[in-house]
This record gives C-alpha cells, structure tokens and sequence, in this order.
C-alpha cells in the first residue's frame, strides 16, 4: 500500500487545496544523508513544500527550492520534478541543536536568515526564476511569503516532521490551501478558522496517518471534491550517463589531468550514489570525442 501521496481537491468556496503525506520519502532521506534530527526536520518540510508547489501545476511542471540561510544548515536545496518525484540535500547535515523551550526542533535557528530562490521550470527547459527573503527560516512560513510577495498568490501552509527517539521519521507531510478567483473574505475566515482547530500537522498525522480525513477538517462547513491523487517518491536523477556528460563538459586540459589518476570518483549530492571509472573507461569515453590522448 502506498503512504506517500498528494491529493488534490477544490471546494465550492473556490478554495483550492493539496495535502501531501510524505513520511517514508522523508526516512529515506534521512537514511541516505544520515541526517540530524533537525536537519531531518528542515529538508523533509523543504521536500513536503516543493511537492506541494510542484503539485498546483499540470504538465508535469516542476520546482527547485533553495534556501540559503546563514544557519549552521547552510544551504538547502530540493527539487521536484514530473510533479511526483523529488530529492534534496543540506550542505551541512549532521548539525546538532538545542530544542526550543517547547520541546520543538529548532529549525528556525538551524536555516537562519537570507534567502529563498524558487526556480519553476517544463519538460521543455523553459523556466521561470524569482526568490524572497527567508523570514523565520521554518520553512512553511518562508514558502507562503515567497508565493504572496513573488507569486502573488494568498496561500496557507502547513509542514510538519515528526522525529522519533531513534531519529526516524514518525510522521511527516503538510498541506497547501489557495483561495481562487471568486473566494470570499468570509469563506477564507472559515477555513482559516478549522485550520486553527486542527492544531500541529504531525500531532494530526499521528491518528490519521495517510492524511484521508485531513480535508474534512480543513473545509469543514464547505462543498468539495476530490480532483486527483497520485504517489511521491523519493528519486534522484543522476546516473553514470550523467556523470559521463560531466567528465565529457570539462576543458581538455582538465581532461589530461584526470587521466593521470588511476581511477576518478563523483558523489552526488542529491543521493550519495558513488560512481568510479577506471583509468582505461576514462580513456575510452575521450576517445570517443575524438580528444587525443
């Protein structure tokens, strides 16, 4: 049975909303970067956000998401492609913090302040770029800022991690709710008011773990309906091809240089896969382009 996944719905109100349920895509991460239990909590609401971004567009569209704070996380970066699929890292993953004085995460701290770049980009390369000032670092409200000040666009979100004592992940997902054209200020209020009543995500997703009564809570009082739902995953896109074009994109003179070593290694980021070529292979692969060796 597939947990992971994002719904779609509208609402007689014109509210739009999307809940994303991202716990086993957010533990494999975790498990891949070997991440601290802030760093879990920072990356996962990043990657639940750029879904749920990614999500809103058809075409199978997708979203880059950078936060570039001066915390002790440095940089994050995530990104959702074909609207279903999505990766990330953090430049500084093992970090350690204090909770804050409600037995939170601090990720506020972790993140810091600067910058949020928000990349959106098609199938045919076409893309369009923008970013806001990161205003608390807790990801969520740093996403709705960006879509009010560059998208102009009035969004509620909610993210939420959950870390268990073992340091994996309990829960983890969170929702987007947009009004349309045709909302009014009374219905907003409305549904203002239920999120209220719902309280923290996580502690929510704790009794309703694949987040299917979720919207019943958010529009209550509201005519809705479903538009449609579809699994997320974790993914990364590199590949041995991939790294190939990498080592193929080099000058010549860096070229020469690779081939005195008896053998070169990329990591990905985004995954941590290793990719090794062998002295000859390395030789091999240049000689297809003709360079002399």
């Amino acid at each position: 049975m597939v947990t992971d996944q994002i719904i779609h719905y509208t609402s007689d109100a014109s509210i739009r909303v999307s809940i994303a349920i991202t716990r086993e895509l957010t533990e494999k991460a975790r498990q891949c970067h070997q991440l601290s239990p802030v760093a879990s909590a920072a990356l996962g609401r990043t990657m639940t956000g750029a879904l749920l971004l990614a999500g809103d567009y058809k075409n199978k569209e997708g979203v880059s998401i950078l936060f570039r704070g001066d915390g002790p996380l440095g940089t994050i970066h995530v990104d959702s492609f074909d609207t279903d699929k999505v990766r990330g890292f953090v430049d500084h993953p093992h970090v350690q913090l204090p909770l804050k004085a409600n037995g939170k995460l601090d990720v506020g701290t972790a993140v810091g302040k600067g910058t949020l770049a928000v990349t959106r980009f098609t199938p045919k390369q076409d893309t369009y770029s923008s970013q806001s000032q990161i205003v608390s670092g807790e990801i969520a409200e740093d996403l709705a800022y960006y879509l009010y000040t560059s998208e102009q666009i009035s969004s509620t979100i909610s993210l939420g991690i959950l870390v268990d004592r073992d340091y994996t992940i309990a829960t983890a997902g969170g929702f987007l709710v947009q009004a349309l054209p045709g909302a009014t200020d009374e219905a907003l209020a409305g549904v203002e008011n239920n999120i209220q009543k719902i309280g923290p995500i996580t502690t929510y997703l704790q009794h309703d773990v694949h987040g299917e009564a979720l919207i019943s809570n958010i529009l209550k009082g509201f005519s809705y309906k479903e538009l449609y739902r579809y699994p997320v995953y974790w993914q990364c896109t590199c590949s041995q091809q991939r790294m190939e074009r990498a080592l193929l994109a080099l000058r010549a003179e860096d070229k020469l240089l690779l081939l005195q070593d008896p053998q070169v290694e990329m990591v990905c980021h985004y995954c941590g896969q290793h990719y090794v070529l062998q002295q000859k292979e390395l030789a091999a692969l240049y000689n297809k382009t003709n360079m002399e060796v």
